[in-house]
């Protein structure tokens, strides 16, 4: 009886390979890309308000202008801050308070330093030349320019309204 089952051995298809993937997979990576785009746009779009605060100091730089700048300053300072924080403030109240914005951790991971503080020191030349009759010297105004850079660079924005 054995004899006459004369059967061919059983054929087995081939395993499935890696190539093409299969639709769950497309999808997961189809996913993962949008999440990274939506990621990058998100980033460029906080940004771009940085950027616009940067070409308005830009603009400013050749033309020495301190309360131009201070106004500026303010606004950038309004846009993130809620007004009852910033409105109120004015001479070295304002500039202690554009100091402790600074962001010290990245200060800290940027230059080994915590020490943000770009404003203070330049306090007395700051309120007698905005308050005062004194007039605005070029060294002045290009340290008045690279605190604001400075600040724009690296206020805090978890103080976000």
């Amino acid at each position: 009886m054995d004899s006459a089952l004369n059967l061919a051995p059983l054929e087995l298809p081939a395993e499935p390979g890696w190539w093409p993937l299969p639709a769950s997979a497309w999808m997961l990576l189809g996913g993962l890309v949008l999440v990274v785009l939506l990621w990058l746009g998100y980033r460029h779009y906080q940004g771009r308000f940085k950027r616009k605060a940067l070409g308005l100091i830009s603009q400013l730089e050749g033309k020495p202008d301190l309360p131009a700048l201070d106004s500026l300053l303010r606004r950038i300072a309004l846009t993130y801050y809620p007004r009852n924080q910033v409105a109120g403030l004015s001479g070295e109240a304002w500039l202690a308070w554009l100091d402790e914005q600074a962001d010290k951790q990245q200060d800290t991971r940027l230059n080994g330093k915590a020490d943000s503080s770009q404003f203070m020191p330049l306090k007395e030349s700051w309120l007698s030349v905005l308050y005062g009759n004194k007039p605005l010297e070029q060294e002045q105004w290009q340290a008045f320019i690279a605190a604001s850079r400075h600040w724009v660079l690296h206020f805090k924005t978890e103080g976000k309204c």
